[in-house]
């Protein structure tokens, strides 16, 4: 059985997962439906090559026969760059804040609409970098390396910074939101966003932060995705619909970030073993694109399963109208 590959991609599939699922829980906790996750990755992952290329062909690059040349980066440039690619997609959820927020729009609809210009903002930037760059069909990291022990797919691959930014969110978000005062206000204003204001609680504020660290987190998810899947994003301009996963998994997990964690470790589990377990077992090789589908359609059934008894926030993807008390 190929170790290496399957261990190392359910690591990188169990990252980008549970960071799109904690994304959408903060932006649930405060009240606001947030579909707009998928987006905000796929504009993380903007980010991310749009920093890395200013690293490769602008700052380092050189010039032969009026041909730019590309040169890899440390790949330590990867802590201040990813964490920068989150901050900037925690700006771009300030324009879903306005829509849902100031203009009280609907929800649902307004996070379609990122989605589409996320998938659209990304086609154009990669038009732009893959017509500057010159080098064929999909964007250049010019021999740019993960931060980890062993590059994708080997097994050292385990030991890298995915890893460790991924388990320090999960941990502080979970303390954040489940031992602090301020993560009790926080939930609050999902429950009832009424009550919140007559305890003092500013609303509206709330919500903002809330959908500020929603996108600086789906940032993070897309910018790991960018970093192992540069050529995938730059052919497709998308993070393989993560985000959506990510929505039915935080609704399997009763917007908890304890139980969402588990579900992301079995479907990483499911995924990778899907791709790369199942080709050590002549019997069932012949089915290989079947079973590929199988974490897609486990998530289906759970989700089907457990919807009845599902209970999000009471005020989530109701526009908070203070007037009305």
């Amino acid at each position: 059985m190929p170790w290496g590959p399957l261990v190392s991609t359910f690591v990188f599939i169990f990252c980008i997962l549970i960071l799109g699922t904690i994304s959408g829980i903060f932006s649930e906790r405060v009240g606001i439906v947030n579909i707009a996750i998928n987006g905000f990755m796929i504009f993380g992952a903007i980010m991310y090559m749009i920093l890395q290329f200013l690293g490769t062909h602008v700052f380092t690059a050189t010039y032969e026969n009026k041909k730019v040349i590309g040169h890899a980066i440390s790949m330590w440039w990867q802590v201040l760059i990813i964490p920068l690619a989150a901050l900037l997609t925690g700006l771009f959820g300030f324009l879903f804040g306005y829509t849902t927020i100031k203009l009280k729009s609907n929800q649902v609809v307004s996070g379609f609409a990122i989605n589409i210009l996320a998938i659209g903002l990304a086609a154009i930037t990669i038009y732009i970098l893959r017509k500057y760059q010159d080098e064929g069909q999909v964007v250049s990291n010019s021999g740019t390396v993960e931060l980890a022990l062993g590059q994708y797919p080997t097994i050292k691959n385990i030991v890298s910074f995915k890893l460790f930014i991924t388990i320090a969110i999960i941990i502080a978000s979970w303390f954040v939101l489940r031992k602090t005062r301020w993560g009790l206000r926080y939930r609050s204003i999902g429950e009832n966003p009424q009550a919140s204001d007559v305890a003092g609680i500013n609303v509206f504020r709330m919500k903002w932060i809330g959908l500020f660290i929603c996108g600086c987190i789906a940032g993070v998810g897309g910018s790991i995705f960018a970093t192992l899947r540069l050529n995938e994003f730059s052919t497709t301009a998308d993070v393989q619909g993560i985000g959506f996963l990510a929505l039915a998994i935080m609704i399997t997990g009763q917007w908890k970030i304890s139980i969402s964690t588990i579900i992301s470790l079995i479907f990483a589990a499911l995924y990778s073993f899907s791709y790369f377990g199942i080709s050590s077992f002549d019997s069932i090789k012949k089915f290989e694109e079947l079973f590929k589908a199988l974490p897609f359609v486990v998530t289906l059934i759970v989700l089907f399963a457990t919807s009845k008894k599902s209970a999000g926030p009471a005020a989530a993807g109701v526009a908070y109208d203070k007037s009305k008390r």
